[in-house]
């Protein structure tokens, strides 16, 4: 992939507003590593890299404890790119084309991985959600849901509420543009939603496989 030469004109490229520090931490990083995961960089090149005019926040240290899973600490005081840290970027760049299929495999007992997988998705949503699940419980909307903004309409399909999901979600509803229909016409899970018009991401089954398309 080719970069452009300046840190500020590939910044500039990303949603800034949007991303949090750590988030900005693994552009940085990219950006220096260019897209490489096999450059390892200094923590204090990225600090020094890091302008708090153009990004809006000041440096903290811990953005590269948080940013951990998208880079990887090689030795004291250095990181490097992971895959999925490259796979974040290039997404934001809108390096993946909207008509491209990935398939992502989640083994069965990496629950919080996947959840933070979803949650990184629902973050990013900018026209809809709609989301259909056979059993629901009150805790989706601390785990999950409310990491998709509050100006994006979000409707929910649910088979089953197997504690205090209905009673949530009319909270919820009061604050987000939330709205959710009991049905027995379906026994899957599914999440679409949609970046712009033309994309959209999907899961289906079960939570070990993912669909982007």
């Amino acid at each position: 992939m080719e970069l452009p030469r300046n840190i500020k004109t590939f910044l500039q490229k990303l949603p800034l507003k949007d991303m949090r520090g750590e988030d900005i931490f693994v552009a940085v990083v990219f950006f220096l590593a260019q897209g490489s995961e096999d450059v390892e960089i200094e923590i204090r090149q990225v600090q020094k890299n890091w302008s708090k005019v153009l990004l809006g926040k000041a440096y903290n240290g811990a953005f590269a404890y948080r940013a951990q899973g998208r880079v990887h600490p090689s030795e004291s005081g250095r990181v490097c790119l992971t895959e999925e840290g490259v796979s974040y970027i290039q997404d934001l760049l809108g390096e993946v084309p909207a008509f491209a299929t990935t398939l992502l495999i989640f083994k069965q007992g990496n629950t919080h991985t996947f959840d933070k997988f979803l949650r990184a998705l629902l973050k990013k949503a900018a026209q809809s959600v709609e989301i259909a699940d056979t059993y629901v419980a009150s805790s989706l909307f601390d785990t999950l849901l409310d990491e998709t903004p509050a100006t994006i309409p979000i409707r929910f399909v649910y088979g089953k509420d197997t504690g205090g999901f209905a009673t949530r979600a009319a909270r919820f509803a009061k604050q987000y543009r939330f709205q959710a229909k009991e049905s027995k016409q379906f026994h899957d899970r599914f999440l679409i939603f949609w970046r712009n018009l033309e994309e959209c991401a999907m899961t289906g089954g079960r939570r070990e496989k993912f669909v982007s398309g």
